[in-house]
């Protein structure tokens, strides 16, 4: 058993994908973590040598060098196991380099599919790096949430979908998000299908109510996530501004072709969605875009599968109207993807145990022992052996601050949320319930 010194970015684990990720390590590994939260202003004051490893979550964005110097120098003085889990890969690649040299990384779990990761990660820049590849997110760890008590067949409401629109840079799989969403929502409108289908930042669903809202349908709708336009030099948005101001009539659609297209190489980051998984829990039916899906999922077996101009529609609406193929593919699903277990978050901590365990043996990596704290003058870090759970930051439209407009008061709340994660537990506890009350007034 090992000690493991896991940083993360408590503000970002206001949903679920994120903190049920962190929180698998807590929860099922047999090494013993710790967690600390991270972020560009942070002071780390650990004294690394009561640990074997560090890790550090994908929530503190390499990239965009949301990492502290002190928390940098505590990664360039450890003599154990440093770990990076890193997403969104396709943003700043080169700078997401640098810093796995800088920090002197040993061991990446990457999302980029195991047959590309050379093309991202060549060998040559990485000596003695090892990556394994990873989905972006797992079964979630509670279903209790989303096991519902009626068949997907009773369910009052057809398709149901939260889209969100991405910038033009995310290329074809970010626009999908959307199309999809747009051309069903017309199409259930036109002929009196019920339907809730939306694709805005305002309406997008937090915590347990997306549990609620995934169990009031028949089927959820879905696209292939990822990006595979990468943005090596962090210079695309930049070229992407340009060409706006010198072609303002230009929609997104013509951005993409003249500026994004370059830079895109279909089918080298497309990855299944952990809400794929949460669908599934919840017995709810998918209807997805024509892909891959991580090879999880198989069309006809596992969802059902709409072709990207529409033309089966009609198919996929009739289907959806036949109750047993509707509770029997659910169930399906179920049976395959959930219940053996493949695809758990116990599953995916126990591999990332074996190659944690593998290097640190093989390689005869190793930390000496001390104390949990260093002897100096700056107060101690905090850890804790689960994560922190954040509020959502989003700011409901009921709640605003009077001095800023709707934009400053997001970004108000946005700051105020490292503030709430340094507070002791035993202010924040009394304090969350009504905390909870005001963000949910309507």
């Amino acid at each position: 058993m090992y000690n493991v010194l896991f940083l993360y970015n408590a503000s970002q684990t206001y949903t679920n994908t994120v903190y049920e990720h962190a929180a698998s390590f807590g929860n099922y590994s047999n090494n013993r973590y710790f967690y600390l939260h991270q972020d560009d202003s942070s002071v780390t004051n650990v004294d690394s040598r009561r640990f074997d490893a560090i890790a550090l979550h994908y929530s503190v964005r390499l990239p965009y060098d949301q990492v502290s110097e002190t928390t940098c120098s505590l990664f360039e003085n450890f003599q154990g196991l440093k770990i990076l889990y890193i997403q969104d890969e396709y943003d700043h690649t080169y700078k997401a380099w640098a810093w796995i040299k800088r920090l002197k990384i040993n061991l990446v779990f990457t999302v980029v599919p195991a047959e590309n990761i050379e093309k991202i990660y060549p060998a040559e820049h990485f000596p003695g790096v090892r990556f394994i590849s990873v989905l972006t997110g797992y079964v979630p760890h509670d279903l209790s949430g989303l096991l519902g008590d009626s068949r997907p067949s009773e369910r009052p409401i057809t398709i149901a979908y939260r889209g969100r629109p991405l910038p033009s840079r995310y290329g074809r799989l970010g626009e999908e998000k959307v199309q999809i969403g747009k051309m069903v929502k017309a199409y259930c409108l036109k002929n009196g299908i019920p339907c809730d289908i939306e694709w805005t930042e305002e309406a997008r669903i937090y915590g347990p109510s997306w549990y609620d809202f995934m169990k009031s349908c028949r089927a959820m709708l879905g696209s292939e996530s990822g990006s595979n336009v990468f943005d090596w030099d962090g210079d695309l948005q930049q070229k992407i501004r340009k060409y706006r101001e010198e072609n303002p009539e230009h929609d997104d659609q013509e951005v993409c072709h003249a500026v994004v297209s370059a830079h895109e190489e279909p089918g080298l980051m497309n990855q299944i969605s952990p809400r794929v998984f949460e669908a599934i829990v919840a017995k709810t039916v998918l209807v997805l875009f024509e892909g891959k899906y991580s090879n999880v999922l198989k069309p006809g077996v596992h969802y059902l599968s709409l072709r990207k101009d529409g033309s089966n529609l009609p198919e996929i609406i009739a289907a959806l109207n036949d109750s047993e193929l509707v509770d029997s593919m659910a169930d399906r699903a179920y049976k395959e993807i959930i219940s053996e277990g493949n695809y758990s978050y116990s599953e995916f901590v126990r591999k990332t145990d074996l190659a944690i365990s593998d290097l640190i043996l093989q390689n005869k990596i190793s930390s000496q022992r001390g104390s949990v704290f260093s002897s100096s003058s700056i107060q101690p870090s905090l850890l804790t052996t689960m994560p922190v759970r954040a509020l959502s930051t989003v700011v409901p439209p009921a709640i605003t601050f009077p001095l800023f407009n709707a934009n400053l008061s997001r970004i108000v709340l946005d700051r105020l949320v490292p503030v709430w994660m340094a507070l002791p537990s035993g202010i924040r506890t009394p304090l969350t319930p009504v905390i909870k009350k005001i963000l949910r007034a309507k």
